[in-house]
């Protein structure tokens, strides 16, 4: 017999006769084939035969070398070969055996067996095989189905044979998930997410109303005015807010400059990006934030995380930037904050506004702007005749600062805002006075270029660049009208101004939607060109904005190839035994300077896990890109201690001179729930 299909016979007649029935007998009674009782379990029944000559598995005359030909049942061609049961042989011989699927012999617990010689006969029974089992059975440390994987149908939420394990099971990152910044879908068949900026989480516009001691935050798709939020220490016009940035988390930050105020203290405030950075402070489980145009009383808005004084009375901070930060401490970026009157900058930590260091200046800063290789560039509008500096955010060690303008034929007035080109070239428009002008230096060659707009009498204010090669400028004449400007940033061609319907845009940005923005102090609202249709529009905000700083967050977004997933878990916390396990991931990292960063941060309470200390659990490479960590050994290594509530961030960072991006598709977090009796 060679199969397991077919009908089986049986015989109640061959029962009591030793199975001596011919092929021809019609007395025989069919059985279902595969030779067990009806319900489809228990051990074989009767005389299994499929060609009924009598020989069969479980009959009595003996097996069957081939039970699909009646002429043969011990003589069969192939016996010298296969050793079938039912062959002849010689007393004393033995067959080596095995009934399982082809391939499964020797792999997991699966053996072979021997058959020995019974009477002439090979016997039916292949003694000491051991066959597959199906499903492999759980968690006993074996491959029982011999396919190679132990206990792959393994218990538990974990997928780990540890009945204590807990976990939500691995996840899938999204653009879309709250905590996703600059992250798109991967290309399929890919799962998972990559770098990439046309979808923009947290993304506004944040302009600071200086009369009203307010910021005005616009949905940049919409143009609408989603929130407006009091700031500075009064929230009123006494703390005169001016600059914004926008951080790579897409949080902003205002610097108040309070310089027309008594007590002339200038601060520092953060805002929320995103409601899940928002924090629940007076216990009512609801988010208390501003909804429109309306502000909620200074200190009562959930979603403005912190104030901050920076400097010392009469200090005046003006300049605000974000740096490329820390992949490990601060991948969000480190905020600098630019003291007119101290002539320095200090860098403040963005969880909580502490000073962490500071940068002596040789000018009186008005602008900042971050390059892509760590440094940070002043606009200095005195001493006259004005001057730009570099100083290095890492060291806070400054460069000696150079004339802005250069020779003879460059812009002649002071400089006022400033940017930085893809080439870590600094631009600085020219205030009125000079035909509304830019300049350009090179650090490299030590070179100025300048590039005028033909306008007498106009100014420049607000400056930025696009990653396309583009330079803009807001420009107006008096204080009567306002127009924006554009050109090539290597030699100034393509010069194009349009007149637009705002008063007075003293800043101007730019976002990944293919928008341009302008901040419009006398008409109180912002003027949004749309490229793909050079349509023009106008979106109100709060009373005379002044802001002419990265208020997008555009120019920090280019500093870094860098994108975010943040996740928070929450484990048990009622036993003392109750522990994070392991964390399991799966990235690709593409070859040169691109790295994946997956850290953590532990506290007791939600709240909590924006102060907490970071904890590095992986960078790959040199990590697996498809590892695990054990988070509670991780934790301990770095003298941290872990809570109920776990927040892990996962940072992608692109190869920055390819552009190649890691491809991050899932990760695991497991915790343990101690198993009381």
């Amino acid at each position: 017999m060679r199969t397991a299909s077919g009908w089986v016979i049986l015989s109640v007649a061959a029962a009591a006769l030793g199975c001596s029935a011919s092929a021809d007998d019609t007395t025989l009674t069919d059985v279902p084939r595969d030779g067990r009782d009806g319900d489809g379990g228990g051990e074989v029944v009767g005389c299994v035969d499929y060609d009924r000559d009598g020989y069969g598995r479980g009959c009595d005359r003996g097996p069957d070398c081939d039970d699909t030909d009646a002429a043969h049942h011990s003589d069969c061609p192939d016996c010298p070969t296969t050793h079938a049961p039912g062959c002849f042989c010689s007393s004393g011989e033995s067959f080596a055996c095995y009934d399982g699927l082809a391939g499964t012999e020797g792999v997991g617990v699966c053996v072979g067996g021997i058959r020995s010689c019974v009477a002439g006969i090979i016997a039916e029974e292949c003694v000491g095989q051991v066959l597959p089992t199906t499903p492999d059975t759980v968690c006993n440390d074996r491959d029982d189905d011999c396919d190679g994987d132990l206990d792959e149908a393994l218990a538990g939420p974990c997928g780990i044979c540890d009945p204590s394990c807990e976990s939500e099971g691995p996840t899938t990152p999204s653009p879309t998930d709250p905590g996703s910044s600059g992250l798109t879908p991967a290309p399929p068949p890919e799962t998972g997410v990559m770098l990439g900026t046309e979808d923009i989480h947290a993304g506004y516009l944040y302009a600071a109303n200086d009369p009203e001691g307010t910021v005005s935050k616009l949905d940049l798709e919409t143009g609408a005015e989603v929130a407006r939020y009091r700031v500075g220490l009064t929230g009123s016009g006494q703390d005169s807010p001016s600059r914004t940035a926008v951080d790579l988390y897409g949080n902003a930050y205002v610097a108040s400059r309070a310089h027309v105020s008594s007590m002339n203290q200038g601060s520092v405030t953060k805002m929320a990006g995103d409601r899940r950075f928002c924090v629940d402070r007076n216990g009512n489980t609801v988010i208390d934030t501003s909804s429109g145009s309306t502000p909620l009383p200074l200190g009562t808005d959930e979603c403005v995380l912190w104030t901050v004084n920076v400097g010392s009375p009469g200090g005046t901070p003006r300049g605000l930037a974000i740096d490329p930060g820390d992949p490990e401490f601060a991948p969000e970026g480190w905020v600098w904050v630019a003291l007119w009157s101290e002539m320095r900058a200090v860098k403040i930590d963005p969880d909580d506004g502490s000073v962490i260091s500071s940068a002596a200046l040789n000018v009186n800063p008005y602008g900042l702007a971050a390059d892509r290789i760590g440094g940070i560039w002043v606009s200095g509008r005195g001493p006259s005749p004005g001057y730009l500096q570099r100083f290095d955010s890492r060291t806070g060690v400054a460069d000696p600062p150079v004339q802005y303008g250069g020779a003879a034929g460059g812009c002649s007035a002071e400089p006022y805002g400033i940017t930085v080109d893809r080439e870590n070239r600094p631009w600085a428009a020219c205030w009125i006075g000079d035909d509304a002008c830019a300049a350009r230096y090179d650090p490299r060659t030590g070179t100025w270029f300048s590039v005028r707009l033909g306008r007498p009498g106009w100014g420049g204010r607000g400056i930025a660049a696009g990653e396309d090669g583009t330079i803009w400028m807001s420009i107006h004449y008096n204080w009567g009208n306002g127009a924006m400007a554009r050109w090539n940033m290597e030699d100034g061609s393509g010069l194009a101004v349009w007149d637009i319907a705002g008063v007075i845009p003293v800043g101007i940005g730019l976002d990944e939607l293919g928008h341009v923005w302008t901040v419009n102090q006398s008409t109180s609202n912002v003027t949004r060109l749309t490229l793909a249709t050079m349509t023009f529009e106008e979106f109100p905000v709060g009373p005379n904005p002044y802001t002419y700083s990265d208020f997008t967050g555009y120019q920090t977004r280019r500093l870094v190839p860098r994108g975010f997933w943040t996740r928070d878990y929450e484990r048990c916390d009622l036993n003392p035994g109750d522990h994070w396990g392991l964390i399991s991931w799966d990235v690709t990292v593409p070859a040169g300077a691109a790295k994946v960063t997956i850290s953590a941060k532990s506290a007791a309470t939600v709240a909590e896990l924006d102060a907490a200390t970071p904890v590095r659990l992986a960078l790959v490479p040199p990590d697996s890109p498809t590892g695990s960590a054990d988070i509670e050994a991780a934790f301990a290594a770095a003298g941290v201690p872990t809570y109920r509530y776990l927040r892990v961030t996962v940072i992608l960072e692109g190869d920055p001179v390819s552009g190649a991006s890691p491809i991050f598709r899932s990760v695991h977090v497991r915790w343990s729930c101690t198993l009381m009796g």
